[in-house]
């Protein structure tokens, strides 16, 4: 195992932890605005954790094609909603 593959699993291990927080709290929360900003940023990082693992398991097509621009959606999405509802 060489280290970029070393690199690309804890990346995967990572962010699926940490994007599970975030999906956790939306499905908790009773403030609507809140929901959605975990919701979209917990699918962000864990979609962009599958990415990495998808590249490690040499799935370019996969990685590059389908998830990265997912992952970079949900990412503007989360900016783009956070713009207009997170600042009071």
């Amino acid at each position: 195992m060489d280290l970029v593959s070393t690199l690309n699993l804890l990346a995967f291990g990572a962010l699926f932890a940490v994007g599970l927080v975030p999906l956790y709290l939306s499905f908790k929360l009773n403030v609507k605005s809140l929901r959605i900003l975990s919701l979209m940023l917990g699918l962000f990082a864990t979609i962009h954790g599958t990415y990495h693992l998808a590249f490690d398991l040499n799935q370019p097509i996969l990685a590059m094609g389908v998830l990265d621009p997912i992952s970079v959606t949900f990412l503007l999405a989360f900016g783009l909603y956070f713009s207009k509802k997170g600042i009071p």
